[in-house]
């Protein structure tokens, strides 16, 4: 799980990312509007930041959320 972590963390383009950023790095798995439902149900990324009326997180925070929240499966 580190190493997806690690990955994610490439990914991103700074310390902290937007939703929509955010989503764009699931790869579309989540949706900018899905983390906002998440979020007000208390299932979102720990450290939530907000600027005005935009939320974001620290990246750190989003990688761990992202990578625990991925199941594999094989055939």
């Amino acid at each position: 799980m580190q190493n997806l972590i690690e990955e994610i963390l490439k990914s991103c383009p700074g310390p902290v990312i937007s939703r929509k950023e955010a989503a764009k790095l699931s790869g579309g798995l989540i949706s900018e509007k899905y983390l906002a439902n998440l979020d007000c149900n208390g299932e979102g990324p720990n450290e939530r930041i907000n600027v005005g009326r935009r939320a974001g997180y620290r990246s750190e925070s989003f990688a761990r959320w992202l990578a625990g929240r991925i199941s594999q499966k094989t055939n």
